[in-house]
């Protein structure tokens, strides 16, 4: 029974792997968008204290930090703006679900003679199932640019 399950267990780890991915990812870069956020308060904070500071002993420090609160900034931007600019392709999804519904059974049926030949299409089936699985994750997480408008071209 482990001979059976072996394989199909490792393709089933695979896929799941596959899946997850993508929201590990996820979950990790929202860890850093959210550091970075704290770090741009705390420095902004501390620049206004710096700035009030009316010695002027801190002058190099602050314009040392100027430059890194601009650069946090501007880093601040440009993730916000990606973020609101990005969008999911929920379809590809589906069609990720559909076919891992799909050959599931298949892979099952396919481990079950045990034979040189099922493990050969089971190799080949498991294969094309990664290989769809990936492009579909990668087009859910990554989707073309929507086409350009087109201009109305009736005459008026």
């Amino acid at each position: 029974m482990t001979a059976l399950l072996g394989p199909l267990l490792g393709g089933v780890g695979v896929v799941i792997a596959a899946a997850a991915g993508p929201l590990v990812t996820g979950t990790i870069q929202n860890r850093r968008d959210a550091r970075l956020s704290a770090d741009l308060e705390r420095n902004w904070q501390l620049l206004d204290k710096l700035q009030t500071d009316q010695t002027g002993s801190w002058a190099h420090e602050t314009s040392q930090l100027e430059v890194l609160v601009k650069s946090q900034l501007a880093s601040v931007m440009a993730r916000q703006t990606r973020f609101v600019a990005h969008r999911r392709n929920w379809a590809s999804l589906g069609a990720v679900i559909i076919v891992v519904i799909f050959f599931f059974p298949v892979l099952w049926l396919l481990t079950l003679p045990g034979a040189w030949w099922s493990w050969s299409l089971f190799v080949g089936t498991l294969l094309l199932v990664l290989t769809l699985c990936g492009i579909g994750l990668y087009q859910t997480f990554n989707p073309d640019d929507p086409p350009a408008p087109e201009e109305d071209q009736t005459p008026s």
